[in-house]
C-alpha cells in the first residue's frame, strides 16, 4: 500500500546559490526544519559536521509520532543540467495559487507561469538553478 512520499533527493549545479531560495519557499510548505549535510562518492548522507565540507541541505516537514518525517534533499554537482522533470507540491486552494504568484518574484523564482486551465490551478516555475517546480491546488474529486 502506498504510503505516500519519503524523500526526494535531487542535484542542483550549486548548494549556495538555491539555499536562501528554499530557505523561503519550503518553510511556506510545511518542510520547516533544515539540515546541512556531506554526501560522499557512494551517494551515502552524513552530518556536515568535522570538517566536512557542506555539499547537501535537507529539508524536513514535522515528524508525526511515530512516522519518520519526509525530507527533500539537494545535493550539489557542478556538472548537473536542469532536467525535464518537475517536483509539484500541493497547496489548499485556487485562491492561494494568486498569492504565489505575486510572492515568487520575491524569492528569486524563474521562469513564473500560469497554468491555462481552469482544470488544473497551478503555477509552474523553477529554482535558480533550472530545478522544475509546480504548485498546483487540485481538488480531491480530481
Amino acid at each position: 500500500m502506498f504510503q505516500g512520499i519519503d524523500h526526494i533527493d535531487t542535484r542542483v549545479w550549486s548548494v549556495s546559490v538555491i539555499e536562501s531560495f528554499y530557505d523561503r519557499l519550503l518553510p511556506k510548505l510545511g518542510l520547516t526544519r533544515k539540515r546541512h549535510a556531506y554526501v560522499d562518492d557512494n551517494g551515502d548522507w552524513h552530518d556536515a559536521s568535522n570538517g566536512r565540507r557542506c555539499n547537501a541541505v535537507e529539508y524536513y516537514e514535522d515528524a508525526v509520532s511515530g512516522r519518520v518525517a519526509c525530507f527533500i534533499g539537494f545535493i550539489e554537482d557542478s556538472t548537473m543540467q536542469p532536467v525535464s522533470t518537475r517536483i509539484a507540491f500541493r497547496v489548499d486552494s485556487p485562491s492561494e495559487i494568486e498569492k504565489w504568484m505575486a510572492y515568487l518574484p520575491s524569492i528569486g523564482a524563474i521562469n513564473i507561469e500560469p497554468s491555462d486551465s481552469r482544470d488544473y490551478p497551478a503555477v509552474f516555475f523553477e529554482d535558480p538553478c533550472g530545478t522544475k517546480l509546480e504548485l498546483v491546488a487540485r481538488r480531491p474529486e480530481q
